[in-house]
């Protein structure tokens, strides 16, 4: 049975951060590589295409934590209860964790009642880790992408990894920054960020690299140039507040999550001039 809690403690002690919501996530991510070792082993599963800003960090590279697990059933063969059934078998039989599932569509909510043994909530909070994993049957929107396996070496696991081409991610990446629709507001109502900094995060990797996105799987864009003149007008809507809150909880520097929030509209900007 492989001892878990010992690991995650472990993971915690070795963190200098003070945000508790970055400590949750880098406890998921452990969490995450589990998962996805469980879903690669099964062939019910093995199909499915992993995408998505933890498939960045954990494929390719991606320099920050994730909250969730996304992924594409092109087959529309996987049945979410009987995942959420399965994972719970899975961590009951392996692990020393406890796990229950809530199904909502095509959701599925990992709950880990771990959060006070770690010392991350008291006696008033809720004890409850939750892990969240999406299964989409829709991806029509494409009509052109390629899949790949990658091998992923990671906490002494080897996992082979069904993912997209860094074009097509990058394209779905890029209609999360057109389409998204997400605000953080306080207990009054008064919003505290209204873009997910991680998208804009995300999308200044790939252009880091130097990826060009699959443009048949944007809709409604015809044309680089199209698709330049759309993304400038969406970084205009980044504020630094947004990018600041958002990637606090996602990597271990409150400098960098300031620096980015101040610096990330004028670094994309610029790379989409002269990357697109």
């Amino acid at each position: 049975m492989e001892t878990l809690k010992t690991f995650l403690k472990d993971l915690l002690s070795k963190s200098a951060s003070r945000n508790q919501i970055f400590k949750m996530n880098l406890l998921k991510e452990k969490l995450q590589i589990v998962v996805l070792d469980f879903i690669y082993s099964n062939p019910k599963y093995s199909e499915l295409v992993f995408y998505g800003g933890s498939c960045l960090s954990h494929c390719f590279g991606l320099n920050r934590l994730s909250e969730d697990l996304d992924f594409v059933d092109l087959k529309r063969s996987a049945k979410i209860p009987g995942l959420a059934k399965d994972l719970e078998g899975y961590f009951r039989k392996n692990t020393d964790l406890e796990l229950t599932t809530t199904v909502q569509k095509f959701r599925i909510y990992l709950k880990f009642p771990i959060l006070r043994e770690l010392k991350l909530a008291g006696k008033d909070e809720s004890d409850l880790l939750f892990l969240k994993v999406e299964v989409y049957s829709e991806f029509d929107f494409c009509s052109k992408f390629k899949t790949e396996i990658i091998p992923l070496f990671k906490h002494n696991r080897s996992i082979l990894v069904r993912t997209f081409d860094l074009p097509t991610l990058m394209a779905t990446k890029i209609r999360a920054v057109f389409h998204r629709r997400w605000e953080k507001t306080d207990k009054s109502g008064k919003t505290l960020a209204a873009v997910k900094g991680r998208d804009y995060f995300d999308l200044m990797w790939y252009l880091s690299k130097d990826i060009k996105p699959n443009l048949d799987c944007i809709e409604n864009i015809k044309s680089k140039d199209e698709l330049k003149r759309e993304l400038l007008k969406s970084i205009e809507k980044i504020d630094t507040r947004s990018i600041q809150l958002d990637m606090e909880q996602l990597v271990d520097s409150d400098t960098l999550a300031r620096d980015l929030g101040k610096t990330i509209k004028g670094i994309l900007i610029r790379e989409i001039q002269a990357k697109l």
